[in-house]
């Protein structure tokens, strides 16, 4: 096959570098004369679909970034011979280039490269992408003053899983751990870039992979090596947990601008790249980018949207880029095949599957089926056999305690005298699956006419972090403040609403007890400030199996489940456990920042409730089989619509249909997903809108919000949307209403 096929209408120059999947070249649009890069993605790898798939999510994400920060993409195109990217040629060296050469860089010149591509991963940002792969190599310096983010080809939209992949010198904690990225995921490896450029070395340097990740975990930042000044930005930029960093490379600039300002008087950005300038200059003249001096900046072979491009190539694949409608259009006889950008490339979800441990024992009269779900599919062959055993060990350990009750001679000669078999029995339900942790509930019963075990009448959840097969006990799940006494009266007064008759009290004997029970565990079993339940994760919330005579009420009280819906516990949970639940840590800025005011609105009939923000006008909905409201905001063309229906369907059914009916209608639908008993599902519909649809589905019934708005309007309701949603009850879906 032709490793050499080039985009037609463009003259090769000469070749700026070369990889195991490509190559990038510098290259002239023969009818304009203008120099552009081209990306190529050699053809033999169109049949490998990760590597096919990954240069396709790199040109729908790209195409989506505008800012004079980013290397902007002028075309994409792929035939049975190659794919490539066509993009902005920049005069300029990459930073790594110029770290070679400098070996440290001035404060005032890192930190103006810093800024320059801060505003690059903002833009992104803003455009919901996360690079992911910020390094020296991926930003261009140039010799007009400006530093440019390219290549992202592991970019992922914002708060979805990628390839388990980057640049370890750079990764921050969650990315090692495989959680979806998220814009302070990119913040942490830009820090670690600007102490490289101030110190000559990066922050963290090991002999082994697993030596370096321990080091982006847990190391502390050598912060004496940098100057003072610098110390605050860069110990914020690198905290281990994401809350605690610059949400956004947006808000990250805010800080950096500060520092400087303060440390380096107002100028400082105009004197960083002074200094800059001389070296950048010579280090481009060495390279095939030296021919732009003459050129200028390469401008774009294709026009904007609406103008008139140059050339076959631009004309039809420019309209393609900036429409994102076409599909599978044909030119130049049936040649060129131009691939749609409209849908990106998924990453296949980890499979789940419930075993059953059937059998008889050899030697002891016991019989047993015992259910336990299996993953398979895990990038990490390793982490994938920790979550195995981590989800097996509930029937294990039930059954190794039946045979070392039996290990007693008497005990097992009374079960053989009366001929009794030991009948165990396991039922296995997965209450929620994400990108980052699996929620088990395991259901128990002994049947037999001789061993009594209270244990195995009472359900047991395990909590699987899936990036690492660890078990989360409640110092994963609570923050630090929480398990202490005082942190458990707040959880209790936050469960206790949501209880059947409130929190009971101890037996009174005389004059004692009658004390009000606490969920706090340590004042019954003597134990840590921990919550006395066992605790599993759904879509709508926390739930919470409390067996009331274990924190001290009489037996007759029994066991409850309590679920607190996550808006009244995200500021208990740890910000590790609430990123792998999909969901904004509660204390990162932008959450406390970009909740609007407004009024709850609860629906009588079907019981579910959801945050309205303010300025909105409601009107009665009524969809079939059920009810809601319809709130509209003239002045943004906002509609914020919640409903419930008595629907019996499935979260994927429901979640299948809708896809299908908007899609009918000429919309596109750019995401959907299942995570147990919710879905979401969002894109455009078939005039151009914004829509997004979060729903939740039960046995007999659903609830549903859905927003629509227009594009020129989305930094607007980024904000009341992620409240809205965060905020939606859905109510009891177990009944008709």
């Amino acid at each position: 096959m032709n490793q050499k096929w080039q985009v037609p209408g463009f003259a090769e120059v000469d070749e700026l570098g070369a990889g195991g999947f490509g190559r990038v070249v510098l290259a002239k649009h023969e009818e304009s004369g203008q120099l552009v890069a081209i990306k190529y993605l050699r053809g033999e790898f169109l049949s490998e679909p990760w590597v096919a798939d990954g240069f396709r999510r790199e040109a729908w994400l790209l195409r989506g970034v505008t800012s004079p920060h980013v290397v902007r993409l002028f075309e994409f195109i792929e035939s049975p011979q190659g794919a490539a990217l066509v993009m902005e040629a920049v005069p300029g060296v990459s930073l790594r280039a110029l770290l070679a050469a400098e070996g440290t860089l001035a404060p005032e010149s890192a930190l103006a490269i810093l800024k320059g591509s801060l505003l690059g991963l903002a833009a992104a940002h803003a455009a919901g992408v996360v690079h992911r792969d910020y390094k020296p190599g991926n930003v261009l310096v140039s010799r007009e003053g400006e530093s440019k983010l390219v290549d992202f080809g592991l970019a992922t939209l914002d708060g979805q899983s990628g390839l388990a992949a980057g640049s370890p010198s750079y990764m921050a904690p969650e990315q090692w751990a495989g959680q979806p990225g998220i814009p302070a995921t990119d913040v942490y490896a830009a820090t670690c870039v600007f102490f490289q450029c101030v110190t000559g070395h990066r922050p963290f340097e090991a002999g082994t992979t697993e030596q370096l990740r321990s080091l982006h975990e847990r190391g502390s930042v050598p912060l004496d090596v940098v100057p003072e000044d610098l110390r605050p930005l860069i110990a914020r930029g690198m905290a281990k947990d994401p809350a605690w960093r610059p949400a956004s490379a947006e808000a990250f600039v805010t800080e950096l601008e500060s520092v400087a300002r303060a440390a380096y008087g107002k100028d400082w950005e105009r004197r960083g790249w002074k200094r800059l300038a001389t070296s950048v200059a010579a280090l481009t003249a060495l390279t095939p980018l030296a021919l732009l001096a003459t050129g200028g900046m390469a401008a774009a072979p294709v026009a904007a949207a609406g103008g008139t491009g140059t050339g076959v190539v631009a004309a039809t694949v420019g309209k393609i880029v900036i429409s994102v409608l076409a599909i599978g259009a044909l030119v130049a006889g049936g040649v060129w095949v131009y691939t749609s950008l409209g849908d990106p490339p998924r990453q296949a979800a980890l499979s789940v599957t419930v075993q059953t441990a059937a059998g008889q024992d050899p030697a002891l009269p016991i019989t047993y089926s015992l259910q336990y779900p299996q993953v398979s599919g895990h990038a990490d062959a390793a982490v994938q056999q920790r979550v195995n055993d981590a989800l097996r060990a509930p029937i294990d350990k039930r059954l190794q305690s039946l045979r070392q009750e039996l290990a007693d001679p008497d005990i097992l000669g009374m079960v053989r005298e009366r001929g009794d078999v030991l009948k165990a029995h396991t039922t296995a339900e997965v209450l929620l699956q994400t990108t980052g942790l699996l929620s088990v509930r395991y259901d128990h019963t002994l049947d037999s006419a001789v061993i009594a075990h209270s244990s195995w009448q009472f359900p047991e959840t395990v909590n699987v972090d899936l990036s690492t097969g660890q078990v989360l006990g409640p110092r994963e799940m609570f923050r630090p403040e929480v398990l202490t006494a005082a942190g458990m009266d707040t959880l209790t007064a936050r469960l206790g609403p949501h209880t059947r008759n409130g929190f009971c009290s101890t037996p009174a004997i005389g004059s004692y007890g009658g004390d009000q029970v606490s969920i706090d565990a340590s004042q019954v079993q003597g134990a840590d400030h921990v919550p006395g339940a066992d605790i599993g994760f759904t879509a709508t919330g926390v739930d919470f199996l409390i067996k009331w005579y274990e924190l001290g009420c009489d037996m007759a009280s029994g066991q409850e489940t309590v679920s607190l819906p996550y808006d009244e516990i995200s500021d208990l949970l740890q910000p590790q456990l609430l990123t792998m639940l999909g969901r904004q840590p509660a204390s990162a800025p932008a959450s406390s920042s970009a909740r609007p005011s407004g009024t709850t609105y609860t629906n009588p009939r079907f019981g579910f409730s959801t945050l309205v923000p303010a300025g909105y006008t409601a009107s009665p909905y009524h969809p079939e089989n059920g009810d809601g409201m319809q709130y509209t905001n003239a002045s943004l063309g906002a509609t914020l619509t919640v409903w419930g229906a008595n629907d019996a369907r499935t979260a994927q059914e429901i979640l299948d249909e809708t896809a299908q009916e908007i899609e009918g209608e000429g919309g596109q639908v750019t995401h959907q997903q299942v995570d147990g008993t919710a879905y979401t599902i969002s894109g455009y519909d078939a005039g151009g809108q914004i829509f997004y649809e979060r729903g939740y589905a039960g046995p007999a019934s659903r609830a549903c919000l859905r927003w629509g708005y227009p594009r020129a309007h989305k930094a607007d309701l980024d904000a009341p949307v992620e409240a809205t949603v965060n905020a939606f009850h859905p109510g009891d879906l177990t009944r008709p209403h």
